[in-house]
């Protein structure tokens, strides 16, 4: 247990390789506009959401397609519907009403689970990839590979320092990499005196410069949102957290209305209206318990979501949609009688 610990704790164990992968690519696109931090999360943001653009396209054809066969669906679930007591009656008529489906599913050539999941998935691996190099920076992205089987060593190092800065003897570090870009400052000549492999020159100038990269109109993204400052006063911070839920109750409210007109016969039921909303309040309540650059990179991802759902709709009305599965059916149905045919 306490290795698995150590493991989450450092940022390695079996997430390592795809940290390295994006740290990589972070690098890159940092060097390549001049350590703009934001940007690059921006430019991934983008990437990533046109990589997923052909599945999406897929699923709303797919969803066309459902929408098009609601009233043969239907037709079968009122023939097979059972209103009796008798449990084997009901287990029969469903099994009859199963294979009625498969079969309309096969003459059609459709499957309605077909890319069901793929985008989300795809969302949470980036998802992953992203936290894992705000988390870890120093070891993925500024390439000090060494850090992670030091990091218990450092973390003993700068504790003291820490708890001498915020005047607590109790205090504990949480986040070991981003304390370190918080606190660089303070911690740079212990870092450097105990650890000289891996904090070189080089490699406190490139901690510098991504550190002075992560702010953002005066707002330190490498800290943790709350409601009050030290002082006592208002935290502009949470206004990430803020335009987090707004951009995420947004993103819900146009896939449900995208959703509504691809399938008018959709019911808003409470069930489905609970789900939109909390996802959004979810997401909230996270933002208040990770540091603000991904809660940042949550509001990027949401707006552009928002435009790809309205381009999608745009591109592929569901009329339109549907009229050309219409066409796309027929000739692959009479090409499959002419094939019956041929062979008989």
């Amino acid at each position: 247990m306490n290795n698995i610990l150590l493991a989450a704790f450092s940022g390695t164990g079996f997430l390592a390789p795809l940290y390295w992968v994006f740290g990589k690519c972070m690098a890159f696109l940092m060097e390549l506009i001049g350590n703009q931090y934001f940007i690059a999360i921006i430019i991934f943001t983008f990437v990533t959401r046109l990589l997923l653009l052909p599945l999406n396209i897929r699923q709303q054809k797919t969803m066309a397609k459902t929408t098009r066969l609601q009233p043969k669906i239907k037709k079968i679930q009122d023939k097979y519907r059972y209103t009796g007591n008798d449990p084997r009656e009901r287990q029969k008529n469903q099994q009859k009403m199963n294979e009625e489906m498969q079969n309309l599913y096969a003459r059609e050539g459709h499957n309605p689970m077909q890319m069901g999941c793929g985008p989300m998935l795809f969302q949470m691996l980036f998802l992953m990839g992203i936290i894992g190099i705000i988390y870890y920076p120093i070891s993925y992205v500024l390439g000090a590979s060494a850090f992670s089987d030091n990091s218990e060593a450092i973390m003993k190092t700068i504790l003291p320092i820490y708890q001498g800065i915020v005047g607590d003897d109790t205090a504990k570090i949480q986040n070991i990499q981003l304390n370190i870009l918080e606190h660089f400052d303070s911690y740079k000549t212990a870092l450097q005196s105990g650890f000289a492999g891996i904090f070189t020159d080089s490699m406190c100038e490139k901690i510098k410069l991504y550190r002075d990269g992560m702010s953002l109109f005066s707002l330190d993204m490498t800290a943790i949102p709350h409601w009050k400052n030290e002082s006592g006063g208002f935290n502009t911070l949470v206004i990430i957290p803020i335009l987090s839920l707004v951009t995420s109750l947004g993103s819900s409210v146009v896939s449900t209305r995208i959703q509504k007109k691809n399938n008018p016969a959709m019911q808003q039921q409470g069930q489905m209206m609970l789900m939109m909303l909390m996802m959004p309040f979810f997401s909230f309540y996270i933002a208040f318990r990770v540091p603000a650059a991904v809660g940042f990179y949550w509001i990027i991802s949401n707006i552009v979501a928002i435009l790809q759902q309205i381009f999608i709709f745009k591109q592929y009305p569901p009329r339109k949609a549907q009229a050309k599965i219409m066409v796309e059916n027929t000739i692959e149905r009479r090409s499959r009688e002419e094939n019956i045919k041929k062979t008989k």
